[in-house]
């Protein structure tokens, strides 16, 4: 219960590094998903690609909606996580952010993925976008400690 209380604490604390970390991954998802990766994903979920008429904001709503709700939970526990573990240098929260990230993301989808038959391209997508933003998260946490 100490942790619970104190990752909200984290919270109060950190709005600088929790918004820092919003503006982040909201950004590499748009460039993931835009154009680094969009078109090979669309095909690869077999997602037409819509016209820039078609496109509305509101369709991203419940997308960006999830993935701020994501971060900022993400942001305070791995914020306390470092906050316990007293990190040394950057590459140990990166390594912090690879462990959670491969059982609680990759797996997760892996997972996820075979049971619907979803391709491993995808998986390796969704994987790898999952794993940036987690390090980027971390990068800035570390930073802003």
């Amino acid at each position: 219960m100490i942790h619970l209380i104190a990752i909200g604490g984290y919270m109060q604390t950190h709005v600088l590094s929790i918004v820092l970390a919003l503006v982040a991954t909201y950004f590499i998802g748009s460039m993931w998903h835009g154009p680094i990766f969009g078109k090979q994903w669309m095909k690869l979920n077999n997602i037409p690609e819509p016209k820039k008429e078609d496109i509305k904001f509101s369709m991203m709503i419940p997308g960006l909606s999830a993935n701020f709700v994501m971060v900022i939970l993400q942001s305070a526990v791995l914020g306390r996580t470092f906050q316990i573990v007293q990190l040394d240098n950057i590459w140990q929260a990166l390594l912090i952010a690879t462990i959670i990230w491969l059982p609680f993301s990759a797996l997760l989808l892996a997972n996820i993925y075979a049971w619907s038959g979803r391709s491993w391209k995808v998986w390796l997508l969704d994987a790898g976008h999952a794993w940036v933003s987690i390090l980027a998260v971390a990068a800035i946490l570390y930073a802003t400690l």
